[in-house]
């Protein structure tokens, strides 16, 4: 009996550890792939994207780095949300600047802060961050795109669900790329919003990848499912090339050809 509380603390030692370890294999995971940035998942309040001035607003996890061409007028503005643990914007940089030199201001959350454990408010960080990066800056009636990938694809169906209530202005297109809310083999979740929620006419594009490990297609079905008010478009990536959970973080021809050129179009759509 001696060994029973043994065993029992042994358990409640090992069972974080195990959560943390698995976090930090997620994270590896998405480090790996052709022509991705090796950058450090932190902070770089000094960095701006190639062509562009840079911003920072708020603090910490509710804080945003802003990336705008200077000495213009500001068209469209969209909300990039990185995938999880992702939070330094020389991951995008390529796609940064590319929206930037079509007229776009962008709007990079960090939305979380090392560890990486808390799944409850990245929600609630992200609103947070908008509000005080759109003081800063003017978005015309809309002019707001939010466009996200792996949970932040999750979490830009959940900010068009939330933005109203939240006193923010409802974007008018939502792009969301390979959406996840949970992790193979982690008891971590980033709760949902419904769908539902997103304003009538609201356009959203969905993208799952066929050969998704990482978060599968299923959350990104249930979004084009539940969505039922907006514009939906739902799109299976089948090609062997990009439909793996990292290639939206590549710039290849492939890669642009995928990922970029749809919300290039959504921001063209805009009124």
């Amino acid at each position: 009996m001696r060994g029973r509380p043994v065993r029992v603390l042994l358990l409640l030692t090992l069972v974080p550890l195990l959560i943390v370890l698995g976090l930090l294999a997620v994270a590896a995971l998405h480090g790996r792939g052709a022509e991705r940035p090796r950058a450090p998942a932190v902070s770089t309040p000094g960095f701006a994207a190639a062509g562009t001035v840079r911003t920072d607003v708020g603090r910490g996890a509710s804080g945003a780095a802003i990336f705008r061409r200077p000495g213009t007028a500001a068209g469209a503005v969209v909300v990039l949300l990185h995938g999880w643990g992702r939070t330094d914007p020389r991951i995008y940089a390529p796609w940064i600047s590319h929206l930037v030199a079509r007229g776009a201001t962008v709007v990079f959350p960090a939305y979380q802060a090392a560890p990486y454990l808390d799944t409850v408010s990245p929600l609630a960080n992200t609103l947070a961050a908008m509000t005080v990066a759109l003081r800063k800056i003017s978005v015309a009636h809309g002019r707001l795109v939010v466009a996200g990938y792996s949970a932040g694809g999750a979490l830009a169906a959940d900010v068009a669900a939330s933005a109203r209530a939240a006193g923010l202005p409802a974007p008018a297109a939502v792009y969301s790329i390979y959406p996840g809310r949970s992790l193979p083999g982690i008891p971590l979740r980033i709760p949902r919003v419904s769908a539902r929620n997103i304003p009538a006419g609201t356009r959203l594009v969905v993208l799952a990848g066929e050969r998704d490990r990482v978060v599968g297609t299923r959350v990104a079905r249930l979004i084009a499912r539940t969505a039922s008010r907006a514009r939906v478009t739902l799109r299976t990536v089948r090609d062997d090339m990009v439909d793996d959970n990292g290639a939206p973080e590549r710039h290849d021809a492939v890669a642009r050809r995928t990922f970029w050129s749809p919300l290039d179009r959504l921001i063209e759509a805009a009124p």
